[in-house]
Parts: structure tokens; C-alpha cells; sequence
């Protein structure tokens, strides 16, 4: 879908996370050729409001703040739509957590429930699961320290949905041991800093691309630095064709306390279409192995919207995941991204809605609780991203990150640092690409270990 949007500056971003939740729709500000065209006009305390589908003109005239004209467009755009624009109402961006958290404080849950349906237009049922993650996951986030994430951006191959920083991982051997010098030095460096100046390590997450790409070797040189550091230690094992017991071995001689290993969906037809290279069977065997390892926690993704998915059967496979010992389960809508290789939903947004149900009312029945909750633009469907887990098993560093509670240091290609204490942090992005970060790694390490020298001192 084209849409023509064109209002002032001052309502133009609002506006647009509105016009965002039409799943793949083109947001243009001039032209002649549109499906759907937007106006919005500012005349002193009021907005004038305009909505074309090229039949018919809906106008409103409202206050021009920022809540009347929030509402007032959902409702246009719900109207062209047949049907509410989104479960989630006028409550875009991908934290809802940071709205419903304050909202929580004010009002108490059953307050803040009322106010995201009445105030936000929420959909009750999305209320609920919002509030309940942000009960189950604040309460665990601490009043000092940091994270530190490490990403390993190459993967035995790219699977068809995906945009994340992974490079396939035959064309960039010659360089990987370059790479894990210098990313190795890199944490070796923050850490001791993190120690001199007194900052507590909350969390460490390796992620990527596909950690366990690596040999266990690579990875040993890798994470070694990290070895004893304490508190939690995640890493994304990923891919089930890439796990070894060696693999495992290594990870638990580092101390590392969580793993998480993904199918997406264990089913043969679902694998193949999405270009994974492992059958379900394969994931199984894989997933029992890391049980029988013995870590804290397994994880598990699974993804809504995928091939051959019913809701009937997703259930099912929940049901046989917690059978096999998988303590968290994350349920992923799937999100249609400029770097993806599809670019058209496989489901159709009343069958996603359909499964998502259905893996949340299974994952209550066995006792598992959200604990964590974001959306991401262009989502399937308008759904949402939802880690679950059972009591005692809930992963730290999610819950920090998506509440940005807290500063990260990014360590290695693709990873982000978030500096700062309190509600402000600033973005320190290293280069997605490797020879780009192999350049510049040192400069960019130097602004971490200034920033953590200077904010000594403000460290709560």
C-alpha cells in the first residue's frame, strides 16, 4: 500500500508511527499515484484532518495535542481499514513496557490496564500480556551495574527472514582469526576496566550471527576473557547444526549459565522453506544435549507466521519443548525487513493472530510467564515479540535491554553500546562489517573506556 502522508513537522513522526503499523505499506510525501492519502493541517489550537482512499474523504477537526490526534487518526485509519488498525492501538514504538511500567507505578495494574485500553486503545487480551511482562520482569532489574554484549556476526548460512548482522561464514575464514583477536582484546580491555572502576557486570549475552559457528576453539578465544566474571552468561547456540558437545564443554568450562538453542519452527517442510539446513529431528537431539549439559536455563525461539504452522499444532510443539526441558520459550512474530529475503508474510494475519493465541494460552496452562515484551516495525500481523519462562529462569539481560534500564558496551561487528546512566543513553554503533570494524575498533573502544572513566563517578 502507498501512502501519501504530508503534515508539519511537529506531528509528522506521530503520524508516521501510526501509518506504520499497515503491514509493508510505502509512506511517500509527494506524488501522484497512492492508495491512501493523509493530510494533516495545523490552524492555531487545532489540527484539521484529512483521510482519502480515492473514494471517499473523511475529515475531523481536533485539539492539536498530541493524545486527541493520536486517537482521532487511529480511528480514521480503522475506518479505511475495516477493522482496528492494530491491537495496540495508538501505543507504537518498540518498548510499550517503559509506557505500561509508569503507568503501573501511577495506577496499580488494574488501573494502568484500564488506562492502556481506554486512554492507549489497546486491546484488553494485549493489556493484560503487557502488564503482566512488565510485573514479572521489572521487579528483577538492579539499581546498578551494566551489560556487555558480544556478537559473532557469521552463520553457516542466511536464513530467508532474516536481517540481522550475520555474514555467511565460508567467504570470511581467512579473517575470523583476526576477528577474535581483536574482538577478544576488545572485552579483554572493558572488562578490566569495568574492574579498576568498580563496574558490576550484570549480564553478558553472546549473540549474532551464529555463535556457535565458530569452533570451539575460536569461541574458547573468544569468551575466555570473560571467564569468571559472575552473573549471568548467555549465548545464542543458535543454529542446531552447529552445536557439538565440544561446543558444549567449552561454554560450560566458562562459566557461561544460559544457552539458547532454535529451530524457528521443528518442522520439516517449515525448515526448508526458511533455508535452515537441519532437520527437526536434528533440533530435538540438540536441544537434549544441552539440557543434559547442565546449564541453568535452555531457551528456545519459536517464530509466529511461518510455513505449515497451525494453531493446533504450534500448541503442540510447546508442549513437547517444555517436555524436553526448555525453561524459556520465546514466541517472535515475524517481521518483514529491507534485509530479509522474503518480503511477503507467509500466513495471513488472521491465522498468525490465531497461533499466537493459541502459543500463549499453552505456555500459561504449563506455567510459563511473560516476562519481557517489544514490537518491532513492519511486525506480522501487528503482533509482538514475547519472552516466556518459568519462575527462577527469566534472562536478565532481555529484560534490561528492552527496558534500557541500564548501559551496554557492544564488543565486536554489528554490536551496539548504549552509554549513559538513568533514562539517557547514547548509541556508540560498531561497523556491521568485519574489515570496517577491523579498522576502526580501537578508536571505538577508546570513546568505551573514556566514557566509563569519565562517568566513574556517576555510576549509581
Amino acid at each position: 500500500m502507498v501512502i501519501k502522508f504530508q503534515a508539519p513537522a511537529s506531528w509528522w513522526s506521530r503520524g508516521v508511527q501510526l501509518l506504520w503499523l499497515f503491514p509493508q505499506g510505502q509512506i511517500i510525501a509527494e506524488g501522484d499515484r497512492w492508495d491512501l492519502a493523509v493530510l494533516v493541517e495545523e490552524k492555531g489550537e487545532e489540527l484539521f484532518l484529512s483521510v482519502n482512499d480515492g473514494e471517499k474523504t473523511e475529515q475531523r477537526v481536533v485539539a492539536a495535542r498530541p493524545l486527541d490526534f493520536m486517537h482521532a487518526l487511529f480511528c480514521m485509519l480503522s475506518e479505511k481499514n475495516r477493522g482496528p488498525l492494530s491491537p495496540w492501538g495508538i501505543l507504537t514504538g518498540v518498548r510499550p513496557g517503559k509506557v505500561a511500567a509508569g503507568l503501573i507505578d501511577t495506577y496499580g495494574t488494574a488501573g494502568a490496564i484500564e488506562e492502556l485500553c481506554c486512554n492507549w486503545l489497546l486491546h484488553r487480551e494485549k493489556a493484560r500480556l503487557l502488564a503482566a511482562a512488565v510485573n514479572n520482569g521489572y521487579p528483577l532489574l538492579k539499581k546498578s551495574g551494566l551489560s556487555i554484549y558480544i556478537s559473532v556476526p557469521f552463520c553457516p548460512s542466511r536464513c530467508a527472514y532474516c536481517s540481522f548482522a550475520s555474514l555467511p561464514l565460508e567467504p570470511w575464514r581467512g579473517k575470523i582469526y583476526t576477528y577474535l583477536r581483536q574482538a577478544a582484546a576488545e572485552l579483554k580491555q572493558l572488562l578490566a576496566a569495568c574492574s579498576r572502576q568498580g563496574h558490576v557486570i550484570n549480564s553478558i549475552y553472546v549473540g549474532g550471527g551464529t555463535p556457535t559457528s565458530l569452533s570451539p576453539g575460536q569461541l574458547h578465544q573468544l569468551l575466555a576473557p570473560a571467564r569468571g566474571v559472575g552473573g549471568e552468561f548467555t549465548v545464542e547456540a543458535g543454529r542446531p547444526d552447529t552445536l557439538t558437545a565440544e561446543h558444549l564443554a567449552v561454554l560450560r568450562d566458562l562459566g557461561v549459565t544460559r544457552i539458547s538453542v532454535n529451530s524457528q519452527y521443528p518442522l520439516d517442510s517449515t525448515l526448508r522453506a526458511i533455508g535452515r539446513r537441519h532437520s527437526a529431528g536434528d533440533f530435538y537431539a540438540a536441544l537434549d544435549m544441552a539440557v543434559q549439559a547442565g546449564f541453568d536455563t535452555v531457551n528456545t525461539d519459536l517464530i509466529v507466521g511461518l510455513p505449515g504452522q497451525t494453531p493446533e499444532e504450534f500448541a503442540g510443539v510447546i508442549s513437547s519443548l517444555a517436555a524436553a526441558g526448555a525453561g524459556n520459550i520465546t514466541i517472535h512474530a515475524l517481521a518483514l525487513k529491507r534485509g530479509a529475503g522474503i518480503k511477503e508474510q507467509y500466513l495471513s494475519a488472521d491465522q498468525s493472530r490465531a497461533i499466537a493465541g493459541a502459543a500463549y494460552d499453552r505456555l500459561d496452562a504449563l506455567g510459563y510467564k511473560p516476562y519481557y515484551l517489544y514490537r518491532l516495525k513492519n511486525i506480522a500481523s501487528n503482533l509482538e515479540n514475547v519472552g516466556f519462562g518459568l519462575p527462577g529462569s527469566f534472562c536478565y539481560y532481555n529484560i534490561a535491554s528492552i527496558a534500557e534500564s541500564e548501559p551496554v558496551l557492544g564488543v565486536g561487528a554489528g554490536a551496539v553500546s548504549k552509554l549513559g546512566w538513568g533514562s539517557t543513553f547514547q548509541a556508540l554503533n560498531n561497523p556491521r562489517d568485519v574489515n570496517q570494524y577491523l579498522d576502526r575498533c580501537q578508536a571505538l573502544l577508546e570513546r568505551k573506556l573514556s566514557w566509563l572513566q569519565v562517568d566513574k563517578g556517576r555510576c549509581p
